[in-house]
């Protein structure tokens, strides 16, 4: 019998000390949770209780790592030659002990941030080689160009390229990069050329911006040629978003601070100021967007409960990489298959098994629902081998909380399409968790999203008391520089294949696991210092814009406005003009795209209107 709880919350039961959270009761050890049951699909599940044993033992098959380098390896239905260049010394085999524990000790003794990026190299470049950048883009791709007569920077988008939602991005990336470069680099853009006599010169730029980089893609970015994909002579672009992780694939790209206002926006404010932005410094009543640290809930490692925790929004998954890695079609995965089977066998463990045999098809964040899927099964059968007395939970938890509905971000809950796999025994759907409840859990992944990663979620999840699995893929943000894995992280493939052996290693590891787990939280505490923060500015933000700054050559001063009629050749044409000695005194050109994420939600939303109509 469970024992009653007093006005602390907190529980004495045979030795044990038990904590309550939101209809959960927490064992200490963390051995045994006991909580409230579910009961879906529950009436078919107790007739085939005697077909359990039999069925999981066939349930789980091994899937093969897309990032095996032994062999020529099929990535959704696309044959790679070339993936030790995508992939960049992604190893992510589990080390012996004696060599992660030399690994930790080297790191407590340099410190979190010790370890110095090298500053960017680039070679001279010209107005002309900026313009030959444009070719190997799609979209989301613009020419910056600071023009000394009128003192504005002005960004060019091309005719020919589409405006699409992302656009906004590239659009925030330019307000902060024409206040930073003024704030940075005042003597560099005067009018009048009153610092050290020089003439006013004009300068030009390539930036890009988005989840995934806007590339024109060609067989060199699957893995069919050699790369690297793009002349290795092209002028820098500037990306503010994820970048490809090898340098192989795109030489002169440049990672830089994601368009975010936690991101970009915040290295923008410390070029001004010298302030450390609210997001990077702990979570508190007067700061409710700030990392959430162990002594913000108050629990330490062997209070949290050992599950892999994941919530977040089903999304695409590099579809340029991976064009037809998919999510799933119930009726044609798992629907059509239960039909052939006997009434009375376990229709979840026949879905799970379904779901099992289209594991490679799908993207990561559907794997990561089958590995759910899989946890419970096992738990469900624990749990009648150990009867009534406690109750087993799943080592899994990953879970959609949000998916994009009729154009508007919508729980899961509430969408019919989710609410079918659930109905199935298939743990699609999730409630949404803050990250003040994410920190209750010991083990957190980091899985990739539309460009790859998960942008200000690997961060937050270094911030939590527990470990972080981090997805490792092709692509990679600024931040990742500073992450070591077995130091800072424990790396997963990108397929997940290894996420079960990772977590049977950290739970028999726990004490290499709380260490990695508490560089992690000391690394994202680091960043909310002045002196930490600092390293951050200069090697991801000030290193790289002096560099293409000092590289650019300008035009000879009787061609100075020659530019102008090379934008008008090319068909570029000015969107809009920031002064940048505000972070706001920007404007637009052109009244025929939108520029602000509000203005394409408003428009989307009138487009669904009108068809709904």
């Amino acid at each position: 019998m469970m024992p009653k709880h007093n006005n602390n919350n907190t529980y004495m039961h045979n030795n044990n000390v038990y904590t309550h959270y939101e209809g959960e009761i927490i064992m200490s050890s963390m051995t045994m949770i006991r909580r409230r049951r579910s009961t879906v699909v529950k009436s078919v599940a107790v007739l085939a209780a005697i077909c359990l044993p039999a069925a999981l033992f066939h349930l789980r098959r091994p899937s093969t790592s897309i990032t095996d380098e032994a062999s020529i390896e099929s990535i959704g239905g696309q044959r790679h030659r070339h993936l030790s260049l995508l992939y960049h010394d992604d190893d992510q085999r589990i080390p012996n002990e004696k060599d992660i524990l030399k690994q930790l000790k080297a790191y407590d003794e340099s410190g979190p941030l010790s370890a110095p990026i090298q500053p960017t190299q680039i070679s001279p470049y010209t107005l002309n080689d900026v313009i030959s950048v444009l070719p190997t883009f799609h979209d989301v791709f613009g020419v910056v160009i600071y023009d000394p007569p009128t003192d504005k920077f002005i960004l060019h988008y091309s005719n020919e390229m589409r405006w699409i939602a992302g656009c906004h991005k590239l659009v925030t990336s330019f307000q902060a990069l024409a206040h930073s470069l003024r704030t940075m680099f005042p003597e560099r853009f005067t009018p009048d050329g009153s610092s050290g006599g020089r003439p006013p010169a004009e300068l030009a730029l390539a930036i890009s911006s988005g989840d995934y980089p806007g590339v024109g893609h060609n067989d060199c970015y699957l893995g069919l040629e050699p790369t690297p994909c793009v002349p290795s002579t092209l002028a820098p672009v500037l990306q503010f978003g994820s970048a490809f992780k090898s340098p192989e694939i795109y030489p002169s790209m440049i990672a830089m601070p994601m368009a975010q206002i936690n991101h970009v926006s915040c290295f923008q404010t410390f070029a001004a100021h010298q302030m450390v932005c609210p997001y990077y410094l702990p979570r508190s009543p007067g700061n409710p967007q700030g990392l959430v640290f162990e002594e913000t809930v108050g629990l330490g490692w062997d209070q949290l409960i050992p599950q892999v925790v994941w919530r977040g929004t089903d999304f695409s998954y590099l579809h340029r990489l991976y064009p037809r890695l998919r999510q799933p079609d119930f009726e044609m995965d798992v629907g059509s298959k239960l039909e052939k089977i006997p009434y009375e066998f376990n229709v979840k463990v026949a879905a799970t098994r379904a779901m099992r045999e289209v594991y490679d098809q799908l993207i990561p964040r559907w794997k990561s629902v089958i590995w759910t899927a899989e946890a419970e099964r096992e738990a469900e059968e624990k749990q009648r081998q150990v009867g009534e007395g406690e109750v087993v939970i799943p080592w899994a938890n990953m879970k959609f909380a949000a998916a994009m509905h009729v154009g508007v971000k919508t729980a899961t809950s509430e969408i019919p399409y989710y609410q079918e796999f659930e109905e199935h025994g298939i743990p699609a759907s999730g409630e949404g968790m803050s990250l003040e409840t994410l920190a209750r859990y010991k083990y957190h992944i980091d899985t990739g999203g539309g460009g790859g990663t998960t942008w200000s979620g690997t961060i937050e999840k270094l911030g939590l008391p527990g470990l972080l699995f981090h997805h490792s893929t092709p692509m990679k943000d600024y931040l990742h520089e500073k992450m070591v894995k077995w130091v800072h992280y424990v790396p997963i493939k990108e397929d997940l294949s290894d996420l079960k052996e990772k977590f049977d290693w950290a739970e028999s590891h726990p004490e290499l696991a709380k260490q990695i787990s508490d560089n992690a939280t000391r690394l994202a505490k680091s960043l909310g210092t002045h002196e930490g923060f600092s390293i951050m500015f200069n090697e991801f933000y000030d290193m790289p814009l002096r560099a293409v700054v000092e590289a650019y050559q300008p035009l000879k001063k009787n061609k100075a406005s020659d530019w102008k009629v090379a934008m008008m050749n090319n068909q570029l044409r000015p969107i809009m003009q920031c002064s940048g000695y505000y972070s706001h005194d920007c404007q637009g050109l052109v009244d025929d795209v939108t520029f602000s994420r509000k203005a394409e939600h408003d428009r989307d939303f009138e487009r669904s209107e009108r068809k709904r109509k």
